[in-house]
């Protein structure tokens, strides 16, 4: 293999639902423009005579093999993490933050180097000069509960469904909110999902509903990594709606955590958390 890597073109594409579709639509285009690409994560030796084309899931190897970020293109279509219903918990959360870190790390990447599904939608892309390439469908698959929530990766702002999120007891889901009975001891309500956040200052705005029992407890909300995180105490005083924000400054990529807890045991009480909207604070 040539020392000389900074002549080679690289297409770092996550772990996408649809990631098989778009390597072969990948092939096709690739040897229509007189390519071969290879999968760099499978097998780093290749020809050094061979017009190859690099392929990788990870966006931060392909920066530090190629310093010229125009020679690196990134494609994230039809964002979504699949989760078994069967997965246990720990699991779970492990495998999204893995799956999300990919998504994270092509956000490093210049904006205009990063293809989306606004720009796979209008038709044919053109990675490099001299490779043109479509979306392998002209509809993205079935996009799972995760799909609406990742779309921060790609446009700065997303709602984070109830779906997303793990709590200490199931919830009844309805018009973007979970109702709760609130009963029971000191406890950590809500928590996760463990995305891979990229690099800045993110806020989380929620609205919290609580009835008149309820509000005469004593609440924590959580925002940030799970070692440092942003933190709110709060005791409403009476029944209503009350909308929360939180600012949480990621100085490094890393892993997210919302939490909701109640600081106190109570003897009867109903909430209702709605969906979180996250969104980058410029």
């Amino acid at each position: 293999m040539s020392a000389d890597m900074n002549a080679r073109n690289w297409i770092v594409l996550p772990k996408l639902p649809n990631r098989q579709d778009w390597i072969a639509r990948l092939n096709e285009a690739a040897a229509a423009a007189g390519y071969v690409l290879h999968d760099w994560d499978e097998n780093q030796a290749f020809d050094d005579a061979a017009p190859v084309l690099l392929l990788t899931a990870s966006a931060d190897e392909a920066r530090s093999r190629q310093p010229d970020a125009s020679r690196i293109a990134a494609v994230l279509d039809a964002l979504d993490i699949i989760i078994p219903d069967e997965m246990e918990q720990a699991e779970r959360h492990r495998v999204v933050h893995a799956a999300s870190q990919g998504f994270a790390q092509a956000t490093t990447l210049p904006p205009e180097r990063v293809f989306g599904p606004e720009d796979l939608a209008k038709g044919s892309i053109r990675l490099f000069p001299d490779l043109e390439v479509t979306r392998p469908h002209a509809q993205p698959p079935v996009q799972g509960p995760m799909a609406a929530a990742l779309q921060f990766y790609t446009q700065g702002r997303a709602v984070w469904p109830g779906a997303v999120l793990t709590w200490h007891k199931p919830p009844t889901h309805a018009d973007g909110f979970a109702s709760l009975d609130l009963t029971g001891r000191p406890r950590i309500i809500v928590y996760g999902p463990y995305f891979d956040m990229p690099q800045g200052r993110w806020k989380a705005v929620f609205t919290l509903s609580v009835d008149d029992y309820a509000s005469r407890y004593l609440f924590r909300a959580d925002w940030g990594g799970t070692e440092d995180f942003a933190s709110q105490e709060f005791r409403l005083q009476r029944s209503g709606v009350f909308e929360i924000e939180m600012i949480y400054d990621w100085t490094t990529p890393g892993i997210c955590e919302f939490r909701l807890l109640v600081m106190e045991g109570v003897f009867h009480g109903q909430i209702s958390l709605s969906d979180l909207v996250v969104s980058r604070v410029d």
